[in-house]
């Protein structure tokens, strides 16, 4: 009995390390009749470990599930089992970049309802699970997440920094919304996409999510207070406002102080140099500073010291597709609260 326990203490800390090293999962759910085949294929793009975890209903029914390398006829990793079970394998240099196999077979008089959740291991998403600890999973019907994704989060992560992105529980892919292309949901520090397809609107998407993570959960009390006011002195006059830069509402940021700042960041990440310059044009030629002094509170989000003296980071989009190149520089802030723009600029790509 004793062997037994450990065996099954042995086999859970497996699962666990799988999963805490693996680097996305595929959500798949289906009805499998008597006698049929369920079959789902995933691609894993990088060398490390693979979990195939099954929930079946009924749960006294017995089901079969072979996991096969590609190219394979025998499977690597083989289960009969019931209720809840594991496949476990390893993604080796050679049989990435290729489709493997998960296959479920049944006899029973029944149909089974699966639940299958398949972890494995996508280039990029590797340093985003490793160095940062965020879960990225996809459902079937948004499709499998792509390199070009996790490359895509992984530049905007990086530029934005570890002391903005730490804490950041989970980024999760849905299937198109007629409602939705990102959200954030405070509660579990999760991030929604969408929105699946490449380009500058997905980056931008990405990062108007990471600006709400950024506000609510990263944000000082003194920030977030300031920006409230500014947000409460711009009421319903549009030039104390941004559009929308990447094809949204042109109203949107003045749906409430949240939408507000997640549109001015996303602005400050697309073009800081425009946005200041913009900002300033509202001032100099109509006399309402408002948008130039959300811009400068941007520029507090990103403070950092060297030397004893104060610095900020300005951004600009390079230009690519299907992912994105974004440029970063630190440069000086001003005792007015205005970034130096001062040619040359350290640009630094991710």
């Amino acid at each position: 009995m004793r062997t037994k326990i450990l065996a099954l203490v042995a086999l859970a800390l497996i699962a666990l390390v799988v999963t805490t090293h693996a680097t996305v999962t595929g959500a798949y759910k289906a009805t499998v009749a008597p006698g049929e085949l369920y079959e789902v294929s995933f691609t894993p793009t990088a060398p490390g470990p693979i979990r195939v975890h099954f929930e079946v209903r009924p749960l006294e029914l017995w089901a079969s599930a072979q996991l096969y390398k590609p190219n394979r006829d025998q499977p690597v990793a083989f289960t009969i089992g019931h209720s809840s079970f594991d496949l476990l394998a390893e993604v080796d240099p050679e049989s990435r970049n290729q489709p493997w196999r998960v296959v479920l077979f049944h006899t029973n008089s029944v149909a089974l309802t699966v639940e299958l959740d398949i972890t494995f291991p996508k280039a990029f998403c590797v340093e985003i699970a490793s160095e940062l600890s965020i879960r990225i999973s996809y459902e079937e019907e948004a499709g499998e997440l792509e390199d070009y994704h996790c490359d895509q989060m992984w530049r905007a992560l990086r530029s934005l920094g570890v002391n903005l992105t730490e804490g950041l529980h989970q980024i999760k892919f849905l299937p198109p919304s007629d409602k939705f292309e990102g959200r954030f949901l405070s509660a579990g520090r999760i991030i929604e996409m969408y929105r699946m397809t490449p380009g500058r609107r997905f980056t931008g998407i990405f990062y108007h999510e990471l600006a709400h993570f950024i506000h609510i959960i990263k944000l000082g009390a003194s920030l977030k207070r300031e920006w409230a006011s500014l947000h409460r002195q711009s009421g319903a006059d549009m030039v104390n406002y941004v559009r929308e830069p990447f094809g949204g509402p042109p109203t949107y940021a003045m749906t409430n102080e949240y939408e507000d700042f997640a549109v001015t960041f996303s602005a400050y990440i697309l073009n800081t140099k425009e946005l200041f310059e913009l900002g300033i044009a509202r001032r100099d030629n109509v006399g309402k500073p408002i948008l130039l002094e959300k811009a400068k509170l941007m520029a507090q989000v990103f403070l950092h010291y060297r030397d004893g003296k104060p610095y900020t980071y300005i951004y600009r989009f390079g230009f690519g597709y299907p992912v994105i190149p974004i440029e970063r520089a630190g440069v000086l802030l001003k005792p007015e609260g205005l970034p130096d723009f001062t040619e040359p600029i350290p640009w630094e790509r991710f």
